[in-house]
Order: C-alpha cells, then sequence, then structure tokens
C-alpha cells in the first residue's frame, strides 16, 4: 500500500484538521435556538445529535468537531467513488475535491443542519451512483440509510420521496426482475415510513411536554411557507375574502403594515424584492396572527392555512407569475442547465437504457426538485443549495471530461 496513492485523501484530511485547529468554536446563528432547544417544527435529527454529543463530551465544540470529521469523509468518499466509476486520474479527482471544499470551508463550524445535511447528500449521492452500477442489497440499503438521514434533518428533503421513485423506476427498467421490483418496493416503503414515524413521535413527545401545550407552537407544515407568498401578492381587497371580523381586521393590520415597508408584489422594483420582503411578513405577519390565534383560541397553523388558500385562489394568476419570477430572480441557470440534462438524458435512457443516462437523471432532477421545493416554499437562500449544485457541477466537469476524451481518441 502506497502512501503516494492517498495522497489526496491525506491532504483533504490535513485541511479538516487545519479548520479544526485555526477554530472549533461553534458559529450562532438565529436560526440555531432552534436545535439547541429542539423545535416542534423541525426534523429530529440533528437536535438529537447536539443533545448526546451535549451529554457526552459536555460542549458545543465536539458537534463541530463531528459535523467537520464528517463532511471530509464525505467529499473524500464521494471523489473515491467518482474515480472509480468513471476511472479519473488524479487531476480529475483534485478538482472534484476543489469543487465539493468551499462549503466545508464556508459551513464547518455553524450550529445549522447546513454541515450535516452537505456530508448526508453526498454520501447519499454516492451510494445512488453505486446502486445504478452495481445493484446489491448492501448499496440499496446504504443509499436508503442516507436518503432516511436527509430527511429526518431538513424539512426540505421531502423532494426526495419524487426523486427515489423515478431512480427506482429507472433502475427496475434496466433490469425488470421481481426481486429487484420486491426489494427497491421495501426500500421506499421503509424510507417513508420510517421516517414519518420517527417526525411523528418527536412531535408527539414535544406536544405533550408543558412548554409545548399552546396554539402558538402547532406552526408547522406547508402552510408555514405559503403564507408569506400569498400575502406578498395580496392587495387591501382581499379583507372581503375573510369571514371573522377578527381576521378581515387582523389582514387589514398586516396589509397596512407591509404596504408602509413596500413588501408587497406591487412594489416589486427587481431582483432581491422578495427576499427583503419575505423577512418582513414573517415578523410583521406572525405578530398580529400570534395575537389572533390567542384571542380565537385557534392553532397558527390553521390561520395561515385559511389565509393561503384564499389569497391564492383569488389571486392565482398573480401566484403563478410570482412563483416564475422566483426561479428568474434566483440561480435560473441552475434550472435550465439541469432540465436541458434531464431532457437529453431522458431520450439517451428511452433509447439506450444505460447507466449513465440514468444517473444524469438523477442528478437533473435532484437539483431541478431541491430549487423548485425553494422557490415554492421558502425564502431563497444559497446555503440552501449546496446539497445539489456542487454535484451538479462536478457531473457536467464529468461529463464534459468523457466527451473530450472520446473526442481525442477518435
Amino acid at each position: 500500500m502506497s502512501i503516494k496513492n492517498y495522497i489526496l485523501e491525506i491532504l483533504v484530511l490535513a485541511f479538516i484538521l487545519l479548520l479544526l485547529v485555526y477554530s472549533s468554536d461553534p458559529v450562532l446563528y438565529k436560526d440555531s435556538s432552534r436545535y439547541l432547544k429542539g423545535s416542534l417544527n423541525d426534523p429530529p435529527l440533528y437536535s438529537n445529535i447536539i443533545l448526546v454529543m451535549q451529554s457526552i463530551f459536555k460542549n458545543l465544540e465536539s458537534v463541530v468537531v463531528l459535523q467537520t470529521i464528517l463532511m471530509g469523509f464525505a467529499i473524500i468518499y464521494l471523489t473515491k467513488t467518482l474515480a472509480i466509476t468513471f476511472n479519473l486520474d488524479i487531476f480529475n479527482k483534485t478538482i472534484i475535491i476543489l469543487f465539493l471544499l468551499p462549503p466545508c470551508l464556508k459551513f464547518y463550524n455553524i450550529l445549522l443542519t447546513e454541515p450535516i445535511s452537505y456530508s448526508f447528500a453526498l454520501l447519499f449521492v454516492s451510494f445512488v451512483i453505486k446502486l445504478i452500477y452495481n445493484f446489491n442489497l448492501k448499496n440499496l440499503v446504504w443509499s436508503s440509510f442516507f436518503a432516511l438521514m436527509l430527511l429526518l434533518t431538513r424539512n426540505q428533503f421531502v423532494f426526495l420521496y419524487p426523486i427515489i421513485v423515478i431512480l427506482y423506476l429507472g433502475i427496475f427498467m434496466t433490469d425488470r426482475s421481481k426481486k429487484k421490483f420486491v426489494l427497491l418496493i421495501i426500500s421506499f416503503l421503509s424510507i417513508f415510513l420510517i421516517s414519518n414515524s420517527l417526525t411523528a413521535l418527536n412531535k408527539f413527545i414535544k406536544k405533550n411536554s408543558l412548554e409545548n401545550k399552546t396554539v402558538l407552537d402547532n406552526d408547522n407544515g406547508l402552510y408555514n411557507f405559503i403564507y408569506i407568498d400569498a400575502i406578498y401578492i395580496s392587495k387591501i381587497e382581499d379583507t372581503k375574502l375573510f369571514k371573522g371580523q377578527n381576521l378581515q381586521k387582523t389582514f387589514a393590520e398586516i396589509f397596512n403594515e407591509l404596504n408602509k415597508k413596500k413588501a408587497l408584489l406591487k412594489y416589486y422594483n427587481g431582483r432581491g424584492h422578495f427576499g427583503t420582503s419575505y423577512a418582513l411578513i414573517r415578523n410583521d405577519a406572525n405578530y398580529y396572527l400570534k395575537d389572533l390565534a390567542i384571542r380565537e383560541n385557534i392553532s397558527i397553523i390553521k390561520i395561515k392555512k385559511e389565509i393561503s388558500i384564499k389569497l391564492i385562489k383569488a389571486n392565482l394568476n398573480k401566484y403563478i407569475k410570482h412563483i416564475f419570477k422566483k426561479f428568474y430572480d434566483s440561480s435560473w441557470l441552475f434550472i435550465f442547465v439541469p432540465l436541458f440534462i434531464l431532457l437529453a438524458s431522458s431520450i439517451g435512457f428511452l433509447k439506450y437504457k444505460s447507466c449513465l443516462s440514468l444517473l444524469m437523471i438523477f442528478i437533473s432532477s435532484f437539483s431541478l426538485a431541491n430549487h423548485s421545493v425553494i422557490y415554492f416554499f421558502s425564502r431563497v437562500q444559497p446555503r440552501y443549495f449546496i446539497y445539489s449544485d456542487f454535484v451538479l457541477l462536478i457531473f457536467i466537469f464529468i461529463i464534459f471530461n468523457i466527451v473530450v476524451n472520446r473526442t481525442d481518441t477518435k
């Protein structure tokens, strides 16, 4: 075993060690409190990792060390998987590592889900590659495991369900054996049932604690995000859509407050307007809606649901245009490029049933789904895209490399 064969792995580990030597102090953001306390609105994994590490080591630095080491391992593992699958030389492996390191450098010490989610995403992609090129029980179990870890870490990864269906359908089409079909069905059902069961158990435990028995704590789900878009596209005349006088008055107060701050669609002045308005709407609307929820003794999420449905239904055309603007105002290249890749690879897969075509379908749909979830249901922030964009760039590089090498050999 020659050391020079593992020089890149050693350099990555050295880089990780240098980061920790430089600083292992945790960086806290506003959202960090959700994971330190264990929010009812978040999947349970990351908050429980923090709880376990604090119980064992009595400090938060141990969390930083764990997630940094995990990021380093994930980068090494994905690079090795790609090198074996596509027969990459040391130069190409170096380029891939350089692509993957920036998120590690940026996020390794923050107490948010980004570091551990990035690691799980890279490991998930690694085992999906192995599963496509070498279908066996081991690769299926590991890819299912890391899909489950992602679902238990961030709500954002709910998009994995349709992606896994597409992936498994493609795998089955390459070899329509009964055994493979049964294994894929068991895998999908296991991911779905375990993820939802553990999430539901976590909510049940926290709902039954004394500090969570209020109408304000049931504030999670789809409408916790959609109501912001619904208010953003609304107009003062929409007050008449609501039956209750208290809700009408509350909506009017919210609208007038946001109107003063020019945080509504009618004040749209280019890219970034919704991003700025998002925080204003969330903060101002929550202030008034919490007060209404207490006075009406109704969960705040039910109020948000009613607001979302009625406002979007009354302003459907504006809502559709708003969604397209969110796509365009953000990293639109990461929509059109994977879309073209998806179309081309789908045609190639239908013709040849090749592993490479199926892999590119997975990578492109993974990127498209990740972006779409953010554009539809959240404020656009660059850190939400690290799980898909860096992987997409790597595969564009690999495909380009394959094409160039084939051209040179002719």
